[in-house]
């Protein structure tokens, strides 16, 4: 294919552009019609496409619009799969590195356990992968080299804390697995409802059902609108070239706060 037909297939409607190229670069990928509501729906596993080249020989820097919308539809990335994979694992070890987790240990009162701490890190984790999944293609790569990053060191993790049974740490990563799946359909349904919806995401998974202390919940919903709120604010070349969160302090509830004071 050369330059001259890159440029007039950018000219020709979607409909038939699918009929002539499509074919011959992509397989089609089936999608929830669920995921055109918002892009935090997409989060079940969703194949990652081929990259594809185009080579645009002399081509003009006033042409890098159309060549752009061109590989856009072809499924080309921006970025390398490599940089996109370096970026991903620095996202997850901003996630698992940055976050006080003592200080929420304390704060809601939970166990210093590895089920604490991967409670915490899948909440981080799934505030990611929103992000990640507003940029189209390369998001959806960058998703789920998070996820990736996360179940390695959650197995690291598993593995040293058991390492006398591999058959009851194998069963309980299967058993995290399927948790994890459950709680971000939990959370994305919040987070595209109102903070009601949210609020009971968060108690029965991040609580899991054990807290009556309403203000440590609220405080906790606030905590995550805040926080996607930031991240939202970041480009996407800048997350991907310049993976450093900063992440908000854990939220304290008023009774916490005052028992510090005293």
């Amino acid at each position: 294919m050369n330059y001259q037909r890159l440029l007039k297939l950018c000219q020709v409607p979607t409909q038939c552009y699918r009929r002539t190229v499509v074919a011959e670069y992509l397989k089609p990928t089936i999608v929830s019609s669920s995921a055109t509501r918002c892009h935090c729906f997409i989060h079940t596993s969703v194949p990652v496409q081929k990259e594809t080249k185009v080579l645009a020989v002399g081509a003009n820097q006033s042409d890098d619009g159309v060549i752009r919308k061109l590989t856009r539809r072809l499924g080309v990335l921006d970025h390398s799969k490599s940089k996109l994979k370096r970026a991903g694992y620095l996202l997850y070890e901003n996630a698992a590195d940055r976050i006080d987790y003592k200080k929420f240990f304390k704060v809601f009162q939970m166990p210093d356990t590895l089920n604490s701490w991967f409670l915490i890190t899948e909440l981080h984790v799934w505030m990611l992968m929103v992000r990640s999944m507003a940029a189209d293609k390369e998001g959806r790569y960058l998703r789920n080299i998070i996820v990736e990053a996360m179940w390695n060191d959650v197995s690291a993790r598993a593995k040293k804390l058991g390492a006398a049974n591999p058959g009851l740490v194998r069963e309980q990563l299967s058993e995290m697995s399927e948790q994890f799946q459950a709680a971000i359909m939990g959370y994305d349904e919040g987070l595209l409802s109102d903070d009601k919806v949210l609020a009971g995401a968060v108690w029965r998974r991040f609580f899991e059902r054990n807290c009556n202390n309403p203000e440590a919940v609220e405080c906790l919903v606030r905590y995550i609108r805040k926080q996607i709120k930031l991240l939202d604010e970041i480009g996407i070349n800048d997350l991907i070239s310049n993976p450093d969160i900063t992440w908000l302090p854990a939220p304290i509830p008023s009774d916490v706060r005052d028992q510090e004071l005293v």
